[in-house]
């Protein structure tokens, strides 16, 4: 997680399921705009059907991402390993609005970078954002960074129709 923000906390949720690879998601609460708290959740789910929607089903609870101390707005981005529209992005889809990627790039795939081919990484929002723009990174610097190509967002507040960061 790269941010020029102030990070005011951390925490990483662990997902893995039944002995599987170890997967998890990375909360980091920003100091977004004049105090105001965004919830970032950077998720990385299973390749194993039984195994996403079980971790599906564990981050969309009270213990993650329904906590109630959840005090701001909240995003939701990662691997989430569903090139479909499997049980994760539905449940994803009752609570968030969702980034539609070829909407903004005229493309849906961002992995592998080099070639992309896959609609594996989801973005997720808060009904009280508004997305103002949306990108995907394509870069010699990206692609050696990570075997996905990097997503980026730009929000308002609804209610303000303010940048939020």
């Amino acid at each position: 997680m790269l941010t020029r923000l102030p990070i005011r906390f951390w925490q990483n949720y662990d997902l893995t399921w039944r002995g599987c690879e170890r997967r998890g998601c990375l909360r980091v609460d920003i100091d977004a705009w004049h105090g105001m708290r965004l919830h970032v959740f950077n998720v990385h789910l299973g390749t194993g059907f039984l195994e996403r929607r079980a971790q599906a089903r564990i981050l969309l609870s009270d213990g993650i991402l329904r906590r109630i101390d959840l005090d701001g707005p909240s995003v939701v981005v990662g691997d989430f390993n569903e090139w479909t529209r499997g049980l994760a992005s539905r449940l994803m889809s009752t609570h968030y609005d969702s980034v539609d990627v070829k909407l903004h790039t005229g493309k849906r795939a961002s992995y592998p970078g080099i070639f992309p081919v896959l609609h594996l990484d989801h973005f997720y929002f808060d009904q009280r954002l508004a997305l103002k723009g949306f990108r995907l990174y394509r870069s010699r610097q990206a692609i050696l960074a990570s075997d996905h190509l990097p997503l980026a967002a730009d929000f308002v507040l609804k209610r303000e129709g303010r940048p939020l960061c």
